[in-house]
């Protein structure tokens, strides 16, 4: 049998060299290998590329739906292990990823909406809804890793280009980007920030008051919104909540970084308040995430801030713990990665 085999092998080694092209593909083959050898950055930095690739491709082919099926799951927690490691921040695979991923929603948003509303999420806790009547941007920041900027101006602007109105919830630079601020005033759309953000800048519409604020606002040409806007906190930090309603009667809920204990005594009964939302969109870390949910109480839930890239990574909120957490709540909910959005038909909610 051992002699069979020793037989078998040789027998294709020579078919091998009878073959045009045979030899130097062997020999092509074996300089692909050893030129990894004692190489181990080269060797993860192509294993990189393989990774945000697939990564990429299987969350364009499996888009957003509510729970937790295993696909998804899957390429969000290889994302976690990915960015969790630091050898790989501001990486030529990472900013490659990146920007397909914003350049995917680009895309889109030049698209219709003809029904119901759509959202995206952008990087870390930035967000666009969207009905056929108006395009609303949530905390929308380039993000920073190491001192340098993740998503590039051009692509930035390109989102800015598509949308009404920013709201900044609150005066941290994840959420409120100066140059981001810039590109929507000098395109003439509002900007309504807390009154701590940039308030030597009078163009911005600053917010801060003990009270709910209830008005329209008016986006240019036959466009307007409904606005309540509730005075949040993260911790001592004033951050606004916002709850926006479209002409559509579609209603879509930013609640920021709200973290802080006192607030729950009248957070867990805002649904008095104000329509039920179609959306809450929520930090993935906020204070007791499931009496939250219950207190606006929507149709779906969607979560922001994994992966905060400006973080050490212990405080790079992981997918993986996103999903224990929204396991457990009483609503559905959507767990999205960057530059994913849903729409009415992939899913059985119509919003």
């Amino acid at each position: 049998m051992e002699k069979t085999f020793y037989t078998l092998l040789c027998m294709v080694f020579c078919a091998s060299l009878l073959i045009p092209g045979g030899a130097k593909a062997q020999d092509k083959n074996a300089i692909e290998r050893s030129a990894f050898w004692g190489n181990s950055d080269i060797y993860l930095n192509k294993q990189a590329f393989q990774m945000f690739d697939l990564v990429d491709q299987a969350l364009t082919e499996n888009p957003p739906v509510p729970g937790a099926p295993m696909v998804r799951k899957l390429a969000l927690y290889n994302l976690d292990a990915m960015l969790h490691e630091t050898r790989y921040d501001n990486s030529e695979p990472f900013n490659k990823f990146l920007a397909s991923r914003m350049n995917k929603v680009i895309t889109d948003l030049s698209n219709p909406v003809n029904e119901g509303m759509k959202i995206y999420k952008i990087y870390n806790d930035g967000f666009i809804a969207r009905t056929r009547s108006v395009t609303i941007a949530f905390d929308i920041a380039r993000g920073i890793c190491n001192g340098k900027t993740l998503i590039p101006d051009a692509l930035a602007q390109s989102i800015v280009d598509h949308c009404d109105v920013l709201f900044i919830t609150h005066n941290h630079g994840d959420h409120a980007d100066k140059a981001v601020v810039e590109m929507f005033l000098k395109a003439g759309k509002p900007v309504v920030a807390p009154a701590n953000f940039w308030e030597e800048n009078k163009d911005i519409q600053h917010v801060r008051s003990d009270k709910v604020i209830d008005k329209q606002m008016k986006l240019g040409k036959n466009k307007k919104i409904r606005v309540k806007i509730f005075p949040g906190n993260q911790d001592e930090l004033m951050n606004n909540i916002y709850v926006v309603t479209t002409d559509e009667k579609k209603t879509v809920v930013h609640i920021g970084d709200q973290y802080n204990k006192e607030d729950m005594e009248w957070i867990v009964n805002i649904h008095k308040e104000i329509p039920q939302p179609d959306a809450l969109i929520v930090n993935c870390w906020t204070h007791r995430m499931s009496d939250l949910v219950d207190g606006f109480n929507p149709k779906l839930v969607l979560t922001g801030h994994e992966n905060e890239m400006g973080h050490t990574i212990d405080h790079r909120e992981a997918f993986w713990l996103t999903f224990q957490k929204m396991e457990k709540i009483s609503k559905d909910y959507m767990v999205m990665g960057w530059g994913e959005w849903f729409t009415t038909n992939n899913y059985n909610y119509i919003l």
